[in-house]
């Protein structure tokens, strides 16, 4: 039979162990979340990924817009896209933040339907891309016609734009070793 003085000891140890194990987990609860959190690095990652995609995919879907739709001169087509070049580069990362919100709003994850997908991805362009466009566009010297004209012509065509520029935003962010927005869950 044990003494009172080895029951007391076996007692501290196991109720020592019992304490360690707790701590342990709580500590491994917190290093998960903080892991969960984006690094620094992966910050940067995508504050560059959205001013280099905003930058590509502004020119590539502005150049048609304002040369054949506003019928600007290729003078005034080029001081839009520097000025769109500079602006585009302060926006792209608000950009990706108000993406971020509104899929995460919205519930929006890869496994959602296409046309889930094609509508928040509309309503998100759209609603962040239009009033820059036209203020690009004012600023630049277009007329009031070419303005409204290239405007409603951007409404006309926004659903042929919000997804494909997700789908390029997330592609890009894949390549430089980020998750597409879609792949956070929402909260």
């Amino acid at each position: 039979m044990q003494n009172a003085a080895e029951v007391i000891a076996n007692d501290a140890v196991t109720n020592a162990a019992i304490a360690t194990d707790a701590i342990t987990a709580e500590s491994a609860s917190k290093t998960a979340t903080i892991s969960a959190q984006p690094s620094r690095r992966d910050r940067l990652k995508a504050f560059w990924v959205d001013v280099f995609v905003m930058n590509t995919f502004s020119y590539v879907v502005a150049a048609p817009l304002e040369l054949w739709i506003a019928g600007m001169s290729w003078q005034a087509h080029l001081q839009a896209r520097l000025i769109g070049l500079l602006i585009n580069s302060i926006i792209g990362r608000p950009y990706g933040l108000w993406r971020e919100f509104l899929v995460a709003r919205t519930g929006l994850t890869e496994a959602s339907s296409g046309s889930k997908k094609y509508a928040v991805e509309t309503l998100i362009f759209l609603s962040f891309q239009l009033p820059v466009y036209v203020t690009i566009l004012a600023i630049s010297g277009a007329d009031w016609d070419g303005i409204v004209h290239a405007a409603g012509t951007a409404c006309l065509i926004a659903g042929f734009l919000g997804r494909p520029y997700g789908i390029y935003l997330d592609f890009v962010r894949r390549k430089v070793g980020l998750p597409p927005v879609t792949a956070t869950p929402s909260k």
